[in-house]
């Protein structure tokens, strides 16, 4: 039982594909508006008005181009270049705009276009945050790549509905990618973009969504990269059994497949073991796709997530999508050298990483456990946020974006403490201020009068 100054601690993990976040009263979503700003409900009786209705009017006068969003998210990246746009992939009065992230090299370009498909957290789409995979964003973007993450329908402030298909996993693989094949659409009209070589890559429901453009004549993409692609159903249901429907999905897309793909899945990984992975692969083979499957060992707690780790790219997937996207026509030599990550924290002598003891004395005991939980069981990346002077800390652990992550855990801390928190630990490093030292005025103004004057 937490003491009565914890009432409103929260914690965050990340462990697999989902997001999850523990309260000890309630879940982190729930306190946020069940109608948030540019977030349209996927199923309640009640209606928001939207701002994305206003700027639907506005399409019906012509007014077709992008704009640029307004960021609520994590500080953007300009070092890379990175911009957040509202695509209008539906004009009309009922249609809807994509939030779409963009990064993009130094210069006029045009440069070829990498688009990365983000997976689904569980529960609602509308709560689901932008993603950004910066690290293979870096990547991409040492090889001239200009780098486009599209959040489909009712996901973060995206519009529309998230369509429920039932069984007919293979049309919700479909509805996915008809927004992203009228992102890319829009994409290639930019004078920046090299409309003739497009990489689609995407991880989980990301890379089942890829598999289904891979079905589609889209010009200029030239191959598909699916980092533990599907879709996962914990329960089954009457008359629609998971694992059937999900091969059968498979099985479809493969049938009209026009574009070779390149596809990895891991031993441990949390959703797609190797029994279903093969599954799947020889569904979508035999039914007429050209694909190549990469099995690799286990990785980390958990393989679903070996998309946008370091070590991942290095050691896993590069070495083999790299001769795949040659044999293709896509670029895979370094030409930019100068997007890496962003300065490695210096430790502030605060205390070691391993030293619970030396937590700042308002620290709570359940806290205490916590954070010796995270370092001895999680292993990096990994941030964890205390307020500063009373209750309240939460923490990320598995999350690939270093400056996300230190937003999201200050997030969900100032959440949970009702005041502005700080980070201690970021990855192995201890950030927390050192108090200021003690100084001893030793001047005679300084020292006590213990006699009179003369």
């Amino acid at each position: 039982m937490a003491a009565a100054q914890d009432k409103w601690l929260v914690i965050a993990i990340i462990i697999t594909d989902h997001f999850q976040l523990l309260s000890t009263k309630e879940k982190f979503n729930t306190a946020r508006s069940r109608c948030p700003y540019n977030r349209p409900p996927t199923r309640p009786p009640e209606c928001c008005m939207l701002p994305t209705r206003f700027f639907a009017l506005l399409l019906l006068f012509g007014c077709i181009t992008a704009y640029a969003a307004d960021d609520d998210g994590p500080p953007l990246r300009k070092d890379l270049n990175e911009q957040v746009l509202m695509l209008p992939v539906k004009p009309g009065i009922f249609g809807f705009d994509l939030e779409t992230t963009l990064f993009k090299p130094d210069g006029v370009g045009p440069f070829p276009l990498a688009v990365i498909n983000h997976g689904k957290n569980s529960g609602q789409t509308f709560y689901q945050d932008r993603q950004r995979y910066t690290v293979m964003t870096q990547e991409l973007l040492k090889r001239g790549y200009i780098v486009a993450l599209p959040m489909r329908r009712s996901f973060g402030k995206s519009g529309g509905e998230y369509r429920f298909e039932g069984c007919n996993l293979a049309q919700d693989a479909r509805n996915q990618a008809d927004d992203v094949a009228k992102v890319i659409e829009l994409l290639r009209e930019r004078p920046d973009v090299d409309g003739s070589r497009i990489l689609v890559m995407g991880q989980s429901h990301g890379g089942f969504t890829s598999l289904a453009l891979a079905e589609r004549d889209i010009p200029g993409m030239k191959a598909v990269l699916n980092f533990a692609g599907g879709l996962y159903y914990s329960k089954d249901w009457p008359g629609c059994t998971w694992e059937p429907s999900i091969n059968k999905a498979f099985e479809a897309l493969g049938k009209d497949a026009k574009v070779d793909s390149l596809w990895f899945y891991g031993e441990n990984d949390s959703l797609f073991p190797p029994r279903i992975a093969q599954s799947f692969f020889t569904r979508y083979t035999e039914a007429g796709g050209k694909a190549e499957l990469v099995s690799f060992p286990a990785f980390r707690q958990n393989a679903h997530l070996m998309f946008g780790t370091h070590e991942g790219f290095e050691k896993i997937w590069w070495p083999k999508a790299e001769p795949f996207l040659k044999a293709h026509g896509l670029p895979t030599m370094v030409i930019n050298p100068q997007y890496v990550d962003p300065p490695t924290p210096k430790p502030s002598g605060y205390a070691e990483m391993a030293n619970v003891d030396a937590l700042p004395k308002h620290i709570s005991d359940e806290a205490r456990a916590e954070y010796r939980k995270v370092i001895t069981e999680q292993p990096s990346p990994r941030v964890f946020a205390f307020n500063p002077d009373g209750p309240g800390f939460a923490y990320l652990t598995g999350y690939n974006d270093a400056g996300a992550a230190q937003y999201y855990a200050l997030k969900m801390c100032q959440s949970a403490a009702r005041k502005p928190c700080q980070i201690y630990l970021l990855d192995d490093v201890v950030v927390w201020p050192k108090p200021a030292a003690t100084t001893v005025d030793t001047t005679t103004a300084g020292r006590s009068k213990t006699t009179p004057e003369s």
